[in-house]
């Protein structure tokens, strides 16, 4: 149904992984998903695969020593069309309109969404790649 294949979750919060991972396995139960606990060791595999193809990235933007937008901020020097093909969406359980303004400004970023990720929401996310 899904063409995703593979999905990053990177966040600080063993909790908000599992939980995501679980909503993410029961809609698509194939799915390759990669959890990374900070900014540094996302940052660290992107630089070690860098061919790997990524359909779904979930960032949170609150994580100690390397928030997300400081990982988006990699991404883009990185080779921001190595990200062309992925959806990103930054994730926080405070909405900050502050930081709801900066994800929109963020070129790399597809949305903006609270936490927990419902079904409900990644059903949506989903259909919008198919």
């Amino acid at each position: 149904m899904y063409n995703t294949q593979h999905v990053l979750l990177v966040d600080d919060d063993d909790i908000f992984n599992m939980l995501h991972g679980e909503v993410l396995k029961r809609l698509i139960p194939d799915v390759r998903i990669d959890v990374f606990k900070s900014g540094q060791e996302v940052l660290r595999y992107f630089e070690q695969a860098p061919e790997e193809k990524i359909d779904l990235i979930f960032l949170d933007i609150r994580m100690p020593v390397m928030g997300g937008f400081e990982v988006l901020e990699g991404m883009a020097s990185m080779a921001p069309e190595r990200f062309s093909n992925t959806r990103i969406y930054v994730l926080s359980s405070t909405l900050d309109d502050r930081d709801l303004q900066r994800a929109k400004e963020t070129p790399l970023v597809t949305d903006f969404i609270g936490k927990p990720m419902s079904f409900d929401t990644l059903r949506s996310i989903l259909a919008q790649m198919t």
